[in-house]
């Protein structure tokens, strides 16, 4: 008899669980020992009101196995056959483990707390996913205007976010805020920020959006959360609400604070409350509101405003238009290589380094530590207003947050007479451990 693990996942759906006729009707049995476990754990789930599945259910899931069946079993150098009794009884189990997971909701607080909660959220939210074809997302966030869409900035005012997302028939999206745009074409990822000047090209995989990324697939957001909280040790609570269910999830902030200049500065880098309204019926993500916890009190930081799923989307909103005289640089292309590299051996030094040179008008240094500034279609007027300033003091390196690199204090002059005082960020995570200019000027 050939074995269909999702033919008995309908049937439970369709009846009362009834593990013997499962397994029983098999070739290959599971061992009595095993039999007896499973029976337990069915009896003590068994609900008391019938279980229906969607009649598209099983078609749903058995398209994404057959997308995904090219792909071998493989362990320790070993190929799994899916054919032999040992995948039977594996199967078996695992068909069982399954259709637990998707009764968990009819339940109570009495056999599960509220992390099993939101992993049941999770899993009775299959056929939402895999219907989603696109979705356009509008939201505000406390942020700044042409810096990093990941941004926060708890004392400034709300702005708009939009992000659009089309699922298939190949994966595209976009996410803009005023003076920065990101956008995934299918092929490559793209981002352009007005002040830098200059369009970025990088693979799919391309680092240009950090948290926000989560909200590119809301069908994966209690799986993000509930991975972030294995590893954070996060903390969840789902309630259900008129016809809303709301999964809250509390967060400590990430990160080395032995100096508080990140605190705050992003999702991740905040003690802070995520609140996600998921739809009772539909499972689809409603809104999302957070709030970030400063001098003991929460500030709103994010909030959706609208969720329009299968929203028809114009194709060229996927790409996105340079100024004239910008151009695209891939991002391989800035990768520092040794014979180009600057003296500097430590963060202190490359920060020495960087406004000496450009207080000296020494361009060609500056481009070694910096190799995106010679491509800005900005370069000239940077010139113009930073050229032959004057170095007042460079501070001691410092680590703060999640940041891989180091940021070191300045303060410099510029010919108009006006002070900057900041920090510059600076990194060596390249393959040459080249110490280059991040950001902060």
């Amino acid at each position: 008899m050939q074995f269909d693990p999702l033919d008995n996942i309908a049937e439970f759906f369709e009846s009362k669980i009834n593990v013997n006729k499962m397994i029983d009707t098999r070739e290959n049995p599971v061992s009595p020992p095993d039999l007896e476990i499973i029976n337990q754990a069915a009896a003590a789930l068994t609900p008391a009101e019938q279980i229906k599945a969607s009649k598209t259910l099983k078609l749903n899931i058995m398209k994404q196995i057959h997308e995904s069946s090219d792909i071998p079993n493989v362990k320790r150098g070993r190929t799994i056959t899916m054919t032999g009794p040992g995948w039977k009884k594996i199967a078996s189990i695992a068909a069982l483990l399954l259709v637990m997971l998707a009764i968990v909701p009819i339940f109570g607080p009495r056999l599960f707390n509220p992390n099993a909660k939101a992993m049941s959220l999770l899993n009775t939210s299959i056929e939402a996913i895999l219907n989603i074809k696109s979705m356009v997302v509008s939201y505000q966030v406390r942020s700044v205007p042409g810096d990093n869409l990941d941004l926060i900035d708890i004392k400034g005012d709300f702005i708009d976010y939009k992000l659009y997302k089309e699922f298939t028939p190949t994966e595209k999206w976009r996410i803009e805020k005023p003076g920065l745009a990101v956008a995934l074409d299918g092929k490559n990822q793209f981002k352009f920020m007005d002040k830098t000047g200059i369009g970025y090209v990088g693979s799919p995989q391309a680092g240009f959006v950090d948290w926000m990324r989560i909200l590119l697939d809301p069908g994966k957001i209690l799986q993000e959360e509930k991975t972030s909280a294995a590893r954070h040790k996060d903390h969840y609570t789902v309630e259900s609400k008129n016809n809303e269910t709301i999964l809250t999830v509390k967060s400590k902030a990430l990160g080395n604070f032995k100096n508080t200049y990140l605190l705050n500065a992003s999702i991740p880098e905040s003690n802070n409350r995520r609140v996600y309204h998921f739809d009772k019926q539909t499972n689809r993500l409603l809104s999302l509101e957070i709030f970030i916890t400063e001098n003991q009190e929460e500030v709103l930081v994010l909030k959706i405003n609208t969720i329009k799923y299968d929203e028809a989307i114009a194709p060229e909103t996927f790409k996105i238009t340079l100024p004239e005289g910008t151009k695209w640089v891939e991002l391989k292309d800035l990768e520092p290589k040794k014979e180009n590299a600057s003296t500097a051996k430590n963060a202190g030094e490359a920060a020495q380094l960087w406004w000496e040179s450009i207080s000296k008008n020494n361009w060609s240094v500056a481009y070694k530590l910096d190799p995106s500034l010679e491509q800005s279609s900005n370069l000239e007027s940077f010139k113009k207003e930073y050229g032959g300033l004057q170095v007042i003091s460079i501070g001691k390196s410092f680590k703060s947050g999640i940041f891989v690199g180091e940021f070191v204090p300045y303060e410099v002059k510029l010919k108009s007479g006006k002070i900057l005082k900041f920090n510059l960020a600076l990194r060596n995570d390249n393959t040459e451990k080249i110490w280059q200019v991040d950001g902060g000027y």
